[in-house]
């Protein structure tokens, strides 16, 4: 009988091992899905598509002529940290284009983010640095106001460099820039920077 009894507590120590073994597995894989579906719910591995900057078309005069093979900077910093140059030249009529910039970032599943980018357009002549556009793009989406701005970035080198704000889209507050072209719409000047302060 005592055989018995001792196979009987065998098999209940047997079957405890294999329960809170169990338990055990389940507890792990519960934390690990319910961990990796909250970081996916708050976006914390998910990448994001994060738009820098439109495309940029304009033109570059100097005293009402054509700035032919003038080159022309694009600086895009991101709340990343990271320094995006890219650059064209100015056909003989003095025009130029650059690419929209995209790129891919878990950052915007980061609440704690306030995202912007610097946009600074800009050439450089006998060691003079003409500014052409200097703004921080709000947010990660495509703004309008922004896309419309940049693809008339017309401009002679002998314009004072403005502050300026113009029509946000889809909020009170207006945007702002710093440049030395010119718009005939929506573009009221608040600041004019004399001596390249």
């Amino acid at each position: 009988m005592s055989m018995f009894f001792d196979n009987k507590n065998k098999y209940k120590t047997k079957l405890k091992f294999a329960l809170k073994t169990s338990l055990l597995l389940f507890l792990i894989l519960s934390v690990t899905v319910l961990t990796k579906g909250m970081a996916d719910m708050f976006g914390f591995f998910k990448k994001y598509d994060v738009h820098l900057c439109p495309q940029v078309k304009g033109q570059v005069l100097n005293q009402g002529k054509p700035l032919a093979g003038e080159k022309v900077i694009r600086y895009l910093s991101y709340v990343d940290y990271k320094d995006r140059y890219d650059h064209t030249f100015t056909d003989e009529e003095g025009r130029f284009s650059l690419p929209e910039v995209n790129i891919r970032s878990k950052l915007p599943g980061n609440f704690l983010v306030e995202h912007n980018t610097l946009q600074i357009i800009y050439i450089e002549q006998s060691k003079k640095k003409y500014i052409l556009w200097n703004s921080n793009l709000p947010g990660y989406k495509p703004k309008a106001a922004y896309a419309r701005k940049l693809s008339s970035l017309n401009c002679d080198l002998t314009s004072p460099r403005v502050s300026f704000e113009f029509a946000n889209d889809t909020q009170q507050r207006p945007h702002y820039a710093g440049t030395i072209c010119q718009w005939d719409e929506d573009f009221s000047i608040y600041h004019i920077h004399e001596n390249d302060e």
